[in-house]
């Protein structure tokens, strides 16, 4: 079996185009299900499957046989991405970046451990590849090797995150965001802030809004009840969704993350506001819309309503370049932690791999032994059941003992990364194919 990847993130694709791809949780299943399906009627295609999709990036992890051409896997999940989306696959396969086997290992594991993240070290990651992991396993398209893989990801990330202080500055999209607003604005005291939307984002956005001095915390979503218990906690006012247009009239600052497939902030609905509030005041008022969501919250043209700024995701790099490099020295630290990892995972494969050549070798003894004792028992005339017993007994235990020392080399050998180089030796010595 290979690994096989294929993804873009925000280094490759903007948001435009991300947006495109992203898949929503509640279409994951579904999604993973289609993944694995032939185009013909065919052998699956892929093994097993696991799509990572976040704001800042879009990943497929598979595992598919060796016997498969690399081309017949690229073109297959490159007619998945445009079924699925319904989009013309040349607005997004020369944006996709594939890999394999090892290559695909070290990327799973920098991205968890924050190392590929917008914001480097972010905390949000390890939870998005957890959550990833778990649909793949409701769907069922992981087996012993995804399993294995995304599981040690998940340990590596919590390593970097406790043995390094990778994380320490702009730790998290929303943290990240503040700061831009603050660089965008001078400080946040006095300011009042929106936020829409009431997931993981928006309670770190409000824990931050606080400790910088936001003079009021405003929230609304779809879902009144998850506002008000995020209002709650941080003793901010919270609005019904159909009421957001007078919360708008009152902030200065928006931060947008919901979980929306569509524009949830329109231009005309900011431009109304805008335009209430000028009549109030000498000229448009300043206001700083900051979606963080994929796909967007908020319509790419609100940017041009007087007196409003827009910054979505892609526009947080100036925040995140600054402290690079105040954090060389725990970036080369994570990437010791993940090194490390990796060949635990590759001694865990080597030993997974030789397991059938090792189950081949000893159905080919076995054959020997059965043939050799049928050969002997042409000769020896009539033998009791307990003669027979006997010598069937006495040939097992000899093909045992034989095999058991190299069995036990060779596993030992897959366990220290030899695996590859004892499996040659079987094959030659034996004969064996594949």
């Amino acid at each position: 079996m290979r690994l096989f990847f294929a993804g873009l993130d925000h280094t490759s694709a903007s948001v435009a185009v991300r947006e495109c791809l992203a898949f929503h949780p509640n279409t994951m299943i579904d999604a993973l299900h289609l993944l694995k399906r032939p185009p013909n009627d065919d052998a699956p295609v892929l093994s097993e499957s696991v799509i990572l999709s976040t704001c800042n990036r879009v990943e497929i992890y598979a595992v598919f046989p060796y016997a498969h051409d690399v081309e017949v896997i690229e073109a297959h999940v490159v007619r998945f991405l445009a079924q699925f989306h319904r989009l013309p696959a040349d607005r997004f396969a020369r944006l996709l970046t594939f890999s394999y086997d090892m290559d695909v290992v070290r990327h799973l594991f920098e991205t968890t451990a924050g190392l590929h993240s917008i914001v480097l070290g972010e905390a949000q990651i390890q939870g998005q590849v957890r959550k990833a992991f778990a649909l793949a396993q409701r769907a069922g398209t992981v087996g012993a090797v995804l399993s294995r893989l995304f599981t040690r990801a998940l340990a590596t990330g919590k390593r970097v995150r406790c043995e390094t202080q990778l994380g320490s500055g702009a730790a998290s999209v929303s943290q990240a965001s503040i700061e831009l607003a603050e660089r965008r604005l001078g400080n946040l005291e006095g300011r009042n802030v929106l936020l829409v939307g009431s997931g993981k984002v928006s309670e770190l956005a409000a824990q931050n809004l606080l400790a910088h001095g936001a003079h009021r915390l405003m929230i609304t979503n779809r879902t009144y009840e998850h506002a008000r218990e995020l209002a709650e906690r941080y003793g901010a006012q919270v609005y019904r969704f159909d009421e957001i247009e007078f919360a708008l009239a009152r902030a200065d600052i928006v931060i947008s993350s919901t979980a929306a497939p569509h524009y949830v902030l329109l231009p005309e609905t900011i431009a109304a506001v805008q335009h209430r509030r000028a009549d109030q005041a000498e000229g448009p008022p300043e206001l700083l819309l900051i979606d963080l969501a994929v796909p967007r919250d908020i319509h790419p043209a609100a940017a041009q309503v007087p007196g409003v700024s827009l910054v979505t995701v892609d526009d947080l790099h100036e925040v995140v370049q600054s402290t690079m490099h105040r954090r060389a020295a725990e970036i080369e630290h994570a990437r010791e932690i993940v090194n490390q990892e990796i060949d635990s995972f590759v001694h865990w494969l080597d030993s997974q791999q030789i397991m059938p050549l090792l189950a081949v070798w000893r159905q080919q003894a076995e054959a020997v032994r059965d043939a050799e004792v049928q050969r002997a028992l042409r000769h020896m005339g009539d033998l009791s059941p307990q003669q027979l017993a006997t010598l069937e007994a006495l040939s097992r235990s000899l093909v045992n003992k034989l095999l058991h020392a190299p069995t036990i080399r060779t596993r030992h050998a897959a366990e220290v990364g030899e695996g590859e180089r004892y499996a040659e030796m079987l094959r030659d010595l034996w004969g064996i194919q594949g």
